[in-house]
């Protein structure tokens, strides 16, 4: 009873392919809450189309649409990616990720909340996985209060430019 080489290789190229998928769709999220242009059009190909409610167009055009949207209405927000489904087929993989996102309003009285799924068609291209088509799924919105529950003033707050903490290489932490 020998291993099958052929389908241990295929399996772990599944894996590998599923990994930098996952590692694309997270990065979508981390280019957006710290307002890095870079980071955010990254999980995109060039030519790359993008709907987003009444906004369709291309990367680039998303990037600049989308960072300019969340900065005129909130101060601060979160999305967190969550069950990401892939089935890839080649070179070309179809995932559907769920993201919940809280949206602090400037005026600093309401959060809103959502829940939904992008829908995405992703392509390997000179060995790289990234979107080519997405769209943004609304599943639920809703409102709350603001107000700050606990003494957050001795915490770090976080910022949409390099200076804030996740950017710091290396990052280390001292004890007093």
């Amino acid at each position: 009873m020998g291993v099958d080489v052929e389908r241990l290789a295929a399996q772990v190229q599944y894996l590998l392919d599923r990994d930098a998928i996952w590692d694309c769709v997270y990065r979508y999220a981390r280019g957006l809450d710290r307002h890095d242009p870079e980071i955010f059009a990254s999980p995109y190909h060039e030519d790359a189309i993008d709907r987003h409610g009444d906004f369709v167009g291309r990367r680039d055009e998303f990037v600049s649409w989308g960072l300019d949207l969340l900065a005129s209405r909130w101060d601060a927000h979160t999305h967190f990616m969550t069950n990401n489904r892939v089935e890839i087929d080649g070179d070309i993989a179809h995932s559907e990720s769920y993201v919940l996102f809280a949206q602090r309003r400037r005026e600093g009285t309401k959060v809103d909340l959502g829940g939904g799924r992008y829908v995405d068609r992703l392509e390997r291209r000179d060995g790289e996985w990234r979107i080519a088509a997405r769209e943004l799924v609304i599943d639920w919105t809703a409102t709350a209060d603001a107000a700050t529950y606990a003494d957050v003033a001795s915490y770090t707050t976080g910022r949409w430019d390099h200076d804030d903490l996740s950017y710091r290489r290396p990052f280390v932490l001292d004890d007093d």
